[in-house]
């Protein structure tokens, strides 16, 4: 779901698309609706950084040293954007550096939505060529379970301690009780609005799924073409109707997830644009043709910085409460027949580095996986994401794929099958295509 890395996002029946990236950003002309001024977003696409690209103090982890140097080649399936080598912008390479240090040369497949990468490892060249996977819980969930995935020993990432254990600790990340994903950056859903239209500004998602309040906008209002907004209705459920016992958005009973759907289909008269890129969203909610909707806190940030009237809440702090905010996590997974197990681990040790780090958050607009990377280009981000707070936060929720047993007390919930085909239903034919 959405979706960060910058992105393109899910079409019908798959759970979300591509995360956000510079080159989704690159494509936002081509929404023909964008203001001039988003020029000014483009041109923090750079992905610049502290330090220097050989600098042995900016890649302290000692398994991306030359002294570790192994041959072989890195087949990655990755969503466009997040892993840059240079061919967009020369200043934006932290993939050249890392081959430079461990002989291992990296060949990248870009998968435009997580149906796409889950296809490539499952159906495609498969799980015994591709060594890695970058995606979201949803794809993690719908590969461990098919035993597409190996469980990863965390001993070996260099660096791994260092990531914010709220992410690391994650249900996105786990799957039967093993280790499968290591956090690269993170987003949050929000409730994104036109300031100058929408008065008084939203509170809370209720602006979207409450029919009176919806109503208001008709015709104006953009969610996400993915069955996560079937968990953004479960979060305004949960306050609405307290009744029906909703805790996580993502574990809901038979009933609970009617309730949502429900909701969903209520507001679904006054939906103008199911958004699958972030082109979409900046260029419909950026001009005003769109003036409410879900959306992820990157896109209200670039917006922002570009000087339009938008903006989102709540924001990911440190609220009273659970449960408010959906999170949205980038992983690294390793594929169960990793032809290159050694060059994937220093991979993974290289990704958790502060010099990649920096220029993951700095390249997407989304939060570090490592606090100790909100520096340099990645400070702004970390202060809209209130990375300092997520330690103590309690308003937010990690995405993880919906199955039936839920574990605990949390028996008898739905699974994704079930999640994706009552989104199917819900959604149809979108109004606008993003």
């Amino acid at each position: 779901m959405s979706g960060n890395a910058l992105i393109a996002r899910s079409r019908p029946g798959a759970w979300r698309g591509a995360r956000p990236g510079c080159t989704g950003r690159r494509r936002l002309a081509a929404a023909g609706t964008v203001l001039a001024g988003i020029v000014v977003l483009l041109a923090g696409c750079s992905g610049t950084s502290t330090g220097t690209p050989h600098s042995a103090a900016a890649t302290p982890h000692a398994a991306a040293s030359a002294s570790a140097r192994v041959a072989g080649v890195l087949h990655l399936v990755v969503p466009p954007g997040p892993v840059q080598t240079g061919n967009v912008d020369d200043r934006a390479d932290w993939v050249t550096p890392f081959e430079k240090r461990t002989g291992c040369q990296v060949e990248l497949k870009n998968a435009s939505t997580d149906a796409d990468a889950v296809n490539d490892i499952n159906h495609g060249i498969g799980r015994s060529y591709y060594d890695g996977v970058l995606g979201s819980p949803e794809v993690l969930g719908q590969l461990a379970a098919v035993n597409a995935l190996q469980p990863l020993d965390t001993q070996r990432i260099s660096g791994y301690s260092a990531l914010s254990a709220q992410l690391r600790d994650s249900a996105g990340e786990q799957y039967g009780g093993n280790v499968y994903g290591m956090p690269y950056s993170w987003d949050t859903y929000v409730t994104g609005f036109d300031s100058g239209q929408v008065k008084p500004a939203p509170q809370d998602w209720a602006s979207l799924f409450a029919p009176a309040s919806a109503a208001r906008h008709a015709g104006k209002i953009t969610v996400p073409d993915s069955p996560v907004t079937l968990a953004l209705a479960a979060l305004y459920l949960k306050s609405a109707r307290p009744s029906l016992g909703i805790t996580d958005p993502f574990e809901l009973t038979k009933p609970q997830l009617a309730a949502a759907a429900q909701a969903v289909s209520a507001a679904r008269p006054g939906v103008g644009t199911f958004w699958s890129q972030d082109a979409t969203v900046i260029g419909q909610l950026g001009d005003g043709q769109d003036v409410l909707g879900a959306v992820l806190n990157h896109q209200i940030v670039e917006m922002s910085r570009a000087g339009l009237p938008a903006a989102g809440v709540p924001a990911p702090t440190a609220a009273a409460g659970s449960g408010t905010v959906v999170g949205s996590v980038l992983s690294w997974m390793m594929t169960s027949q990793a032809p290159q197990t050694a060059c994937m681990y220093r991979w993974l040790s290289w990704s958790t580095s502060n010099y990649v780090q920096e220029r993951v958050s700095a390249w997407t607009v989304s939060a570090p996986a490592s606090p100790a990377a909100c520096r340099g280009p990645a400070a702004a981000n970390c202060t809209a994401f209130h990375m300092a707070d997520l330690p103590t936060a309690r308003n937010i929720v990690f995405e993880h794929l919906p199955v039936p047993d839920c574990g605990g007390a949390r028996t008898g919930c739905t699974g994704y099958a079930q999640w994706r085909a009552d989104w199917q239903h819900i959604a149809g034919a979108p109004a606008v295509n993003g």
